[in-house]
């Protein structure tokens, strides 16, 4: 993912071209250290005559500046992109704490909350805000006055954005596919007769909303989605962990490897806020059966109270888990949708796999927030030994005959829109 962002150059012989409306002053035309802010325009709540434009115009001895706690600066990208951290150089920040909150939005209308801290109160240079990547237009941050008084003042600001997955295209039920499908790969989507489908089973009873969506009340659902194949484990002839990543699969040469994984949940009633929906694949069934060792996995959790983490399961039960993200709100009565992709990638000229996470919260089936992004290059716990691995913390680099969309301890759960897919590494 490429990064933008740099504002070496001095600011004489830019031209700057500023309309102002009201209280508010807009950067109409774009010149070299504007195009460097990643912005295309900028706004605020108000000003004292110190406008806007100063923020992005390549001086830190220029600022804007506006009286009051609550005041805004705002920030257009342009479109929308994938954005992971936001730079601010506050005016005089090596003598004052500015308390702030950074914002995103895809439209300009609803907003996400990014970070909410204080600046350093050390350095007037420019320090950097980080958050789990995401899709957004505007950025905005808000002052909540400084140690010293209600100000808000900024000299400089700029995104770090980098490049999204392009867009291949949308599935039968409207919902954007980040990644595009493999050629003749591997792909499933939710029947209109669910309980029909050979190649889906819920392991539960189903009942059909009149929205068209499935209900299913059970403290502990597994909707486990086959190949194209089906789940035979009498033909899975090793679980031997060198051999499995030597071949690429467990089962068979169409296992479930390189997928993205998509689902659509409404949290009615849970009974422990703090448990998960897990979207997993990589393995076969998860018992006791032949060791453990049929049931690898990564799976992408996010948390009914809004957090989100990875967990690898090198056999089961055998876990590792990546540090909580915050992801969203809680999920509890409205609906989400959620996608795990997981890919394999080469790292050091060894194959590694990339772990990804992304959130609708909207429900428009288009706006995807990436959650999370983490690598396992093959020093992330584990104890593959137990299954004939030469190395314990070795990725999981193979494919396994079903995909699963989990979740326990939530005894009402609608659900609509599942897909499974193969896509390219």
């Amino acid at each position: 993912m490429s990064q933008t962002h740099g504002l070496k150059a001095s600011r004489g012989g830019w031209k700057r071209h500023v309309a102002s409306t009201g209280a508010l002053a807009l950067l109409v035309s774009a010149g070299p250290a504007l195009a460097a802010s990643g912005f295309t325009a900028v706004t605020a709540s108000g000003d004292d005559g110190n406008r806007p434009s100063a923020t992005v115009d390549g001086n830190l001895a220029t600022r804007w500046s506006s009286l009051g706690v609550g005041q805004w600066l705002r920030g257009d990208l342009g479109a929308v992109k994938s954005l992971s951290a936001v730079d601010i150089a506050w005016h005089e920040g090596n003598r004052r704490a500015n308390t702030f909150v950074l914002a995103t939005s895809t439209d300009g209308a609803t907003w996400t909350m990014a970070v909410s801290t204080k600046s350093s109160g050390t350095t007037a240079n420019f320090e950097r805000y980080t958050f789990a990547t995401r899709t957004a237009r505007y950025v905005r941050v808000t002052v909540n006055g400084n140690s010293l008084n209600a100000w808000a003042s900024i000299a400089e600001w700029a995104a770090i954005t980098g490049d999204l997955p392009a867009p291949v295209g949308r599935d039968r039920f409207g919902v954007t596919m980040l990644y595009p499908s493999k050629a003749g790969g591997e792909a499933w989507t939710l029947a209109d007769n669910a309980t029909s489908d050979r190649r889906f089973n819920p392991q539960d009873t189903l009942t059909r909303n009149s929205d068209g969506s499935w209900k299913v009340r059970d403290s502990q659902v597994r909707l486990s989605v086959f190949t194209s194949t089906g789940y035979d484990d009498n033909k899975i002839p090793t679980y031997d962990r060198d051999v499995l990543a030597s071949r690429g699969y467990m089962q068979a040469a169409n296992d479930w490897k390189n997928v993205e994984m998509t689902g659509f949940v409404k949290l009615n009633s849970a009974s422990v806020a703090s448990d998960n929906f897990d979207w997993y694949a990589r393995g076969g069934k998860h018992n006791n059966d032949h060791s453990g060792c049929e049931g690898s996995s990564y799976k992408a959790g996010l948390h009914y109270d809004g957090r989100a983490r990875w967990q690898k399961e090198t056999w089961h039960v055998s876990y590792e888990q990546t540090p909580y993200k915050a992801a969203t709100s809680a999920l509890k009565g409205r609906w989400v949708g959620f996608k795990s992709v997981m890919r394999n990638v080469t790292v050091s000229g060894r194959t590694a796999v990339k772990l990804e996470m992304y959130v609708n919260e909207n429900a428009d089936r288009v706006t995807w927030k990436k959650v999370y992004d983490y690598t396992d290059a093959g020093a992330w716990g584990g104890d593959a030994q137990h299954c004939g691995g030469a190395t314990g913390p070795m990725p999981i680099t193979w494919g396994g005959p079903i995909a699963v969309f989990r979740w326990d301890n939530a005894n009402d759960v609608d659900f609509k829109w599942l897909s499974v897919r193969e896509i390219q590494p």
